[in-house]
This record gives C-alpha cells, structure tokens and sequence, in this order.
C-alpha cells in the first residue's frame, strides 16, 4: 500500500524550494499542518507589500474601529457595544485551512471567536480602552491576558481582517512562479468563505481546498504568553522601554512563575501607561519571525530527513504471511523500531535530534519515526499502513492492517510525562483500540534522570502489562567528534 507523507508545495507542484525561500515565501507541508501561526505583531516588519502596506493597515483599521463603537457605547448590551462586538466574532472560514497551518491536533476546524469568547474578549478590550489606551494593537495581546485565546484563534482572527491581501499575495507568487520559473500552477476556481480566488487545489483533504501560501516573515511558533521571560529581556535591551517599564512594571524583570506572570498582567490594567510599557514591550519581543533555515524545533525538516535516511539505509522486512494479522503488524513495527533506533544511535541520526546544542521539539522526533515507517513499509510493499492523527497535536500514531492494529508511542527524556504516558496514555489507546500490541519508545535527548529506570521498575512489577507493551530505549544524545576521542 503506497502512501505519501510529509508533502511539501514544492513537491507537489514542481516549484523549487530554494526559490520559495529567497522570495520569503512558506513551503508548505500540504497534508500535516505545521504548528505556526500568523503573529499580527510581524505585519508592520515584513518585507512583502501586501502586508507591510494593506494587510497591516486593514488589520488597524479593523480594531480601530472596535475600540471607536466602545468609547462611545454607554452600556454593555447597548447600540455600539452589540455593534463591537459583532465585528469580533469571527466565524470559520471554510478554506482557510488551505494555509497548513494549525494547532489543533485532529483538524483545523473548530477554530473560532465565538460569542462566549468574542464577549469576555470585548470586555478586557473595553477595560483597557477606559485605561485611556488608543493603540488598536493592544487586541494583540489579548493571549497574554486571557486563558482560552491561544495562537491559533489569533492566527484565524489576524486571517479571516488581512483575507483580501492574503489573496493578493497568492496571485502575485503564483505569477511570479510562472514567469520566473516556467512552472504553471494548475490553478482551480475555488473559494475561501464567500470570495471567489483561483488557488491551486490541495489534493490531500477531502473536500476541495486551496493551498493558500504565506511570507516566511509573519509566522511564529509560540506566542511570547508562552514564554513571557522574553518581555524582560526585549524590555530590558531597549533603554527608552526599560526605563518606562521600570516605572510602571517594574515586575516584569521578576517573573519566574505563572503566578508572577498574572500579577504582571493586573499591574499592566491598573493604568494606560501601564499597559502601553507592557504592549510595547511585547511588539519589541515578538519582532523576530520563527527561523525556517534552521527550524530549532524541527516542525518543518523531519519529512526531509525521513527521505535521506530511508533512501540511504534500506531495511528488508520479512513480512510472513502464514502468521496471523495482528502477528504480521507487531514483527513489522518492531522491525522499524529496531531500525530505528539503529539509525539513530549508529548512523549519526542523533544530531538532527539537536539544533545549537538543544533538543527539539518532541513532535519532530514523532513525525520523523511516522515519515520512515511509512518509507519503509513502501519500500517492501506492505499491505500496511502506519497512519496517524493529523493535526498539529502530538502524533500518536499505529501500524494497521484492517481492523487489527498496534500501537506505537513516541517520548523524548525531556517530557516530564514519559513515565505517567507508559502506565496511564498508551493502556487507555490500547483498549481504544481493542489491541494488545503496543510499544513504547523512549528517545533519550537529555534531562532522562530516573525515568527509565521507572519504566522498567514498572514494567519489571507488572510483567503481564509489560509482555504486551514492550519498552524501547534509544539513546538520542549527541556523540563527541572522532577528533575528540583521541
């Protein structure tokens, strides 16, 4: 069974990557989303036109005028204030998942302001509006204050204001695609919500949707309300920021905890001068676009890296027949397992595990497995399919030939969870999915401590558990140099 995985445009349609990166442009992977999202913060920064000039403009307007409709409403419930707060809901969108870009786990729908959020978002907006703060850029940071508001809802807000320049974009590369690189893009007439665009279709979901491309320059992995030390540091190496949010928030230099965090942010609301220092401090902080050359996280280069090393190490499975499914399925996951880990630990596999020293992100390490089982039950022409949920979640992922299945669970040493998702996780997919084949996998990066000895201590005292949910230990660490063996 043939199956494609890790897709890129480039691949897809015939355009070169290198080409896509010297114009700025995301090569999208068309059938995984990517874990990015549009930080509204980079508009004013990029370096391409519709966004810089329009999209940022239209962006401001939009919220502008929210924050026009709530100084002049009197009451919560009145003319104005309804009026807001219809221009904050916004709806889904059918098409715009054709970005690729994601932080759901199943899907990319779902994601929408509602009224519930849209009212609790209007009502911190009209606090702050009363503060006397008139930078509409302060629905900006609406992560930072507000559980619930993650960066996808703020990807799909900043999308649904800057649609028209999105598409604008698209048929400015689409041409310049053609005119420089000879490629015709075969183009569709298609839709994203009630505007007509002609897009090229994305073969991979199941209803017909367009690839919609972005700048490099607008996307980020994280909003800084994950990681809130890096205010401080912007804050911090801006002199004129510095002194101002010495004399408004001062707190910020001082956050270690979540706790610290919400104290900053009700500091932030007791004055507009207050919440100025922090919002220009967070512009300052969330200037710099996620790094797609050296991808630190490894969201983007695991499909690349499953190709090399697939192609360059073949691996035979005996894939006998005469045994029953469920016994086929468990001999070939065990079979790529040990390959696997193989590749890593004796192939050098365990550097791209590491970017500058650090581990990546453990949905590489994920992805990365996923990508090279499926190259090698293609290379042997297995009538079985590794497959996933696809999303931008954790990949929790299984070898399945009809209704026989087994699963496989992917953990790096640093996830503080390895041992609780050895007892409780992969038991509650097992009976999920009515198998009792399951491996666990455990990718040692760093920060392993005691948890491996845990698992075998759990294992060791659970061996019927332990028969059926076999341990794999596979040492990801970064070897020294033959130089430095000397």
């Amino acid at each position: 069974m043939t199956k494609s995985f890790g897709v890129l445009f480039s691949d897809q349609f015939g355009v070169k990557g290198e080409w896509l990166e010297s114009k700025g442009v995301f090569n999208p992977t068309l059938d995984v989303d990517s874990p990015l999202f549009i930080n509204p913060f980079l508009l004013p920064g990029s370096k391409h036109k519709e966004f810089s000039g329009p999209g940022f403009e239209a962006y401001e307007a939009h919220f502008s005028e929210i924050c026009r409709r709530l100084l002049v409403s009197e009451q919560i419930g009145d003319k104005a204030w309804v009026a807001a707060l219809k221009m904050f809901q916004f709806g889904e969108v059918a098409g715009l998942n054709g970005t690729c870009l994601g932080y759901s786990k199943h899907s990319t729908s779902g994601r929408a302001f509602g009224k519930i959020k849209a009212r609790k978002s209007l009502l911190w907006a009209n606090n702050v509006i009363r503060l006397g703060v008139k930078d509409p850029e302060l629905f900006s940071a609406l992560s930072l204050f507000e559980d619930g508001i993650g960066p996808d809802l703020i990807s799909d807000m900043t999308t649904k204001i800057i649609l028209k320049q999105i598409i604008a974009f698209n048929v400015r590369i689409s041409k310049e695609i053609e005119n420089e690189l000879g490629v015709s893009l075969p183009i569709s007439d298609l839709k994203i919500g009630t505007l007509d665009v002609r897009m090229p279709i994305n073969p991979f979901p199941e209803t017909p949707t367009p690839v919609v491309l972005l700048p490099a320059d607008i996307l980020k992995h994280l909003p800084i309300a994950e990681n809130p030390f890096q205010i401080a540091k912007a804050a911090a190496e801006n002199a004129e920021l510095r002194d101002r949010v010495n004399e408004h928030i001062s707190e910020i230099f001082k956050i270690r905890t979540k706790a610290e965090k919400e104290a900053i942010n009700s500091r932030a609301m007791q004055s507009g001068q207050a919440f100025q220092a922090l919002l220009d401090a967070l512009k300052l902080a969330e200037k710099i676009p996620y790094d797609l050359a050296s991808d630190p996280q490894g969201l983007l280069q695991w499909s690349p890296i499953a190709d090399a090393y697939s192609n360059l190490y073949k691996l035979k499975i005996v894939d006998d027949k005469k045994l029953s499914r469920l016994e086929r399925l468990n001999l070939v996951a065990t079979a790529i397992i040990e390959q696997f880990k193989d590749l890593v630990e004796n192939n050098r596999m365990s550097e791209v595990f590491h970017v500058k020293g650090k581990p990546r992100h453990e949905r590489f390490a994920q992805l990365l497995f996923l990508a090279i089982a499926i190259s090698y039950c293609n290379a042997n022409d297995l009538d079985i399919s590794p497959e996933s949920d696809m999303g931008a979640g954790p990949v929790d992922f299984k070898f399945s030939n009809g209704n026989d299945k087994v699963i496989v669970e992917i953990k790096l040493s640093t996830n503080n969870q390895t041992v609780h998702g050895y007892k409780k996780q992969l038991d509650a997919y097992l009976k999920a999915e009515k198998t009792p084949f399951g491996h666990f996998v455990l990718i040692d990066v760093g920060e392993i401590g005691t948890k491996w000895d845990r698992l075998q201590g759990f294992a060791k005292s659970n061996p019927k558990f332990a028969k059926l949910r076999k341990l794999h230990l596979v040492d990801g660490n970064l070897k020294p140099s033959a130089s430095k063996l000397r």
